[in-house]
């Protein structure tokens, strides 16, 4: 038999025997109702859920464990929780809290020494006196009748075993960022892992923060210099903070791209030269980020809030049961996700988890943007109070994530997803119609414009111009074709064709340019502009160095070609528009698209090719300052046949 609180006034026994007596402390227990192997029974008073812990059935004393009470908006409603959590500290005391309003008995364990906490509605809490600066810590609580070992949901530091207190202004300082980024369309985004970007160059701490920052002959600087001077704007990171599916000591033996989220506050350390020295993983993170800054870099964090990696192991289920994860009608854990758990962003305790930990890394690590994994399973009120947030903080952050319109327990009208894109409109999508016009449709052989399918012409004027058929604004339109998930865009290529083909650079280099001169916010993939291969691989996020590593190849010509298209882009406001008006001009002539960009004194004429066969382009007195390949030119025309994007500049 076991014995359940469904609610403040509720208790649920799991057997069919025959109750002749139930007793709750001085609370008047009273028969409700029999529903299957289930028996029901109310109380006269609320259930006492920090104290109720046995319940008498029969005469028996058995422990009375937490329910479906968690789940009920009564329970959301009267613990909401303001204050302070997590440990404040000072040299002369730190103070711990620890939300759990379902907990019987907190003890604080620091350095093995123990400290029962008290506890004040919805909290517990307790001052210890001395400096705990580099202290071990951890949280011995008991929901019933034993106490469990957990970890602070709000560590902010840690070993490979242990969360510590340290005090952060004894760290490497950090830097206010120098990045005011005034609209979205001024960013050039590329996406990396820092081990990827590392491992595979010559470098003295390959596969850590260090390896970013150190000197290579390969790159003539580091990946940091590389990366501004090719000419983007931000690095976004795949996740850094603390997570599962690798071994930090070991760093060999396992691989993960890092969507596993162990601890939401903390850095991970698989990425430090020393993981059990908890400031080490700190000092490292900032310095890559400080460096950053120094070369006007901004440097993005890519977040998993939809789910965590295991909800048995992760500590908020032995803190408050069932409360953090999302359930269906039928109080079933959902998994729209794919990972076994979705986070209920919507209760508020989980909610201010979620942007206490964004805040912490803007305020501690001065983070310049988010990128959201798979946005569309969080709810549009964390999502608007997560803006609301961090702009007061940072009003030039920078939010944008993965709005797929997935299914889920949140409301259609609630979803944080692109076809509720005029909600929340402070946030870009990562645009897959622009991918896969111009990729290729996401599985299977078909191929995109950019590889020469004349069907989809019309389409890709149209992410072209900005997606205003799916956006408010081209801020919103994430322009991209691939990134650290499904194939590479030369993968593809090899997926459609059956075969490697010289020419897949030339379709490369032009999908490459098509995202640089499109109205939106350019986003490419590390690696992407010398034609990166995985191998065939659509989903490494486990595979080896040998699939994942960026062999650096930055002399290409194409890196060159890059790079000053990016400088025009920067050059000319006209590629960085965050309205859809009638500057921009887009139209089809034959099978060439010409388009059209017109400021006052001058005109930026773009003919873009997607086939070999050679072409006459007029230059209508005007001077031809961008091919993507090789031209033959006459006085007033150029000759063109091979795909790209040939861009003519006339004074007005």
């Amino acid at each position: 038999m076991r014995a359940f609180i469904d609610s403040f006034h509720l208790v649920r026994l799991e057997s069919d025997a025959y109750i002749y007596r139930i007793e709750l402390d001085n609370n008047q227990m009273n028969w409700l109702k029999n529903e299957g192997f289930n028996q029901f029974f109310t109380s006269s008073k609320p259930i006492d859920l920090h104290l109720n812990d046995h319940i008498m059935i029969n005469d028996v004393r058995i422990p009375l464990e937490i329910g479906v009470v968690t789940l009920s908006k009564e329970f959301e409603t009267r613990f909401r929780y303001d204050g302070p959590l997590g440990y404040i500290y000072s040299k002369e005391k730190t103070t711990f809290n620890l939300f759990s309003p379902v907990a019987k008995e907190v003890i604080l364990v620091v350095n093995d020494e123990r400290y029962p906490m008290n506890y004040i509605e919805p909290i517990w809490t307790v001052d210890v006196h001395g400096d705990l600066d580099n202290m071990p810590y951890h949280y011995l609580i008991r929901l019933v009748d034993q106490f469990k070992m957990i970890k602070d949901p709000y560590t902010v530091a840690c070993s490979t075993t242990s969360s510590y207190v340290v005090d952060f202004n004894q760290l490497e300082m950090i830097e206010p960022t120098p990045i005011k980024l005034k609209k979205y369309v001024d960013a050039v985004l590329y996406e990396g892992h820092v081990r990827d970007m590392t491992i595979a160059l010559d470098v003295k701490h390959p596969g850590t923060f260090d390896g970013l920052l150190e000197k290579s002959k390969v790159l003539g600087g580091s990946v940091i210099d590389y990366v501004k001077k090719l000419g983007m704007t931000h690095l976004q990171l795949l996740p850094v903070y603390d997570f599962e599916g690798v071994d930090d000591i070991h760093k060999d033996l396992l691989y993960n791209w890092g969507y596993n989220p162990s601890q939401y506050f903390a850095v991970e350390g698989w990425y430090s030269k020393d993981p059990d020295d908890p400031k080490d993983r700190i000092n490292q993170f900032r310095k890559v980020i400080n460096y950053a800054h120094r070369k006007k870099l901004g440097v993005n964090m890519d977040v998993v809030y939809n789910h965590v990696f295991n909800h048995l192991t992760f500590p908020y289920d032995d803190i408050v049961p069932g409360y953090f994860y999302r359930h269906n009608s039928k109080n079933k854990m959902t998994e729209s996700s794919y990972c076994g758990n979705d986070v209920e962003t919507r209760n508020y305790m989980v909610r201010r988890l979620v942007v206490d930990s964004l805040v912490h890394f803007v305020q501690n690590y001065q983070i310049d943007g988010f990128r959201f994994d798979l946005m569309g399973l969080l709810d549009l009120d964390t999502m608007l109070l997560i803006e609301k947030t961090l702009r007061e903080i940072n009003p030039y952050i920078m939010l944008y994530g993965e709005g797929w319109n997935m299914q889920t327990e949140v409301p259609s009208k609630l979803r944080s997803n692109m076809s509720n894109q005029a909600l929340f409109q402070g946030y870009a999508h990562f645009n897959d119609t622009f991918r896969n016009v111009n990729k290729g449709e996401l599985h299977g052989p078909g191929i995109g414009y950019t590889m020469g399918n004349k069907h989809l012409i019309h389409k890709a004027m149209d992410t072209i111009v900005g997606s205003k058929n799916l956006f408010t604004s081209p801020n919103q339109s994430i322009n991209y074709v691939e990134c650290h998930d499904n194939l590479t865009y030369y993968d593809k290529m090899l997926l459609s064709c059956g075969f490697e083909n010289p020419d897949f650079k030339y379709c490369q280099d032009f999908v490459n340019h098509l995202i640089a001169i499109s109205q939106g916010i350019p986003f490419y993939h590390a690696g992407q502009e010398f034609y990166r291969t995985k191998m065939g691989v659509e989903n490494s996020y486990n595979s080896p160095d040998e699939i994942n590593k960026i062999i650096w190849n930055p002399k290409l010509e194409a890196v060159s070609k890059l790079r000053k298209l990016l400088k025009l882009r920067k050059k000319y406001s006209l590629y960085r528009q965050s309205t859809y008006n009638d500057s921009v001009k887009i139209e089809r002539e034959k099978d060439l698209i010409v388009y059209t960009l017109t400021a006052k004194k001058y005109q930026l004429k773009h003919y873009i090719k997607n086939t070999y066969g050679i072409e006459k382009l007029s230059l209508s007195s005007g001077k031809l300052i961008f091919p993507s390949q090789n031209v033959l030119s006459e006085e007033h025309d150029i000759y063109v046949d091979q795909p790209g994007i040939y861009i003519i500049y006339l004074e007005m």
